[in-house]
């Protein structure tokens, strides 16, 4: 075997070897960022549940005093 073909077998071992640890490395950030995205969407999931529990609270509240300011309206002398 000459001295070429054995340089250039090192030298396109070397070349897989980069491109495999390449395409690892890709897959790994991809795997990684899709995991991060799906915790920040679950954690957006909860917090607009607790919005939405938060706004449906002051909704019933203000209903309640809506309805308190019309008994008030209708019968002026009651007292509550």
């Amino acid at each position: 075997m000459s001295t070429s073909l054995v340089v250039l077998a090192v030298g396109t071992g070397v070349v897989v070897i980069v491109v495999a640890v390449a395409v690892v490395l890709v897959v790994l950030f991809v795997t990684l960022s899709m995991r991060g995205r799906q915790k920040r969407g679950a954690e957006r999931r909860g917090e607009t549940g607790y919005d939405v529990d938060e706004a449906a609270g002051r909704a019933e509240r203000q209903g309640a005093r809506d309805v308190a300011r019309e008994q008030e309206d209708i019968d002026p002398d009651r007292q509550g």
